[in-house]
């Protein structure tokens, strides 16, 4: 099926013709940025996204040492929710990403708090158009060797908030590719960076 056109019939749109163009696909061009192919070296690295499981309700499910604690909290040595209190599943992902810090022109990003500012970095996660991220996810950053090769066994370096998640679109409004932005003062980090 056809999209109709939002300006008439016309194979023009204010004026441009679009008999001769020929635009890049944004989406096939971050896979090849991100996963890299047959001539391209792939520029993206592992990730891993951690989507909150949820019950047949939708509500977020609990850990069992959460529901076995006297207290209101969770146990913060449990080795399944790592001291969340809720359950998660946990994807492969690939992702370029930067840090932007409150100084840059794409971040600006200062908080008026009593008695003055507060200065907040960012790191953004680019990833796939088709990535299944939410506010209540994380995106976790896990040691890679100097060759961008994963170190074994699995370290978790970062845990990271999602603070906002921007579908970026182009070509008739479809999404490109996500930009996850996280607050660096909000990321839980390892004590043990290498």
């Amino acid at each position: 099926m056809r999209r109709p056109s939002l300006h008439g019939t016309s194979t023009s749109i204010r004026g441009w013709s679009n008999s001769n163009r020929s635009e890049i696909d944004l989406r096939s061009e971050f896979d090849t940025l991100i996963y890299g192919d047959a001539t391209h070296i792939p520029h993206g690295h592992l990730i891993v996204i951690r989507n909150m499981r949820r019950d047949s309700d939708g509500y977020p499910t609990k850990c069992s040492c959460f529901e076995a604690s006297n207290t209101t909290e969770p146990d913060p040595d449990c080795s399944y929710c790592l001291g969340e209190g809720y359950l998660w599943d946990e994807n492969w992902g690939m992702a370029y990403s930067m840090h932007l810090n409150a100084d840059s022109g794409l971040a600006r990003k200062y908080i008026h708090m009593a008695p003055g500012l507060e200065r907040t970095d960012y790191v953004v996660f680019f990833i796939r158009y088709d990535s299944d991220i939410k506010y209540e996810d994380k995106v976790v950053e896990v040691r890679l060797d100097e060759e961008g090769e994963l170190v074994l066994p699995y370290i978790r370096e970062a845990i990271y908030k999602p603070h906002t998640i921007k579908r970026m679109r182009s070509d008739y409004g479809r999404v490109e590719y996500i930009a996850v932005f996280c607050r660096e003062d909000d990321a839980w980090k390892s004590d043990n960076p290498q």
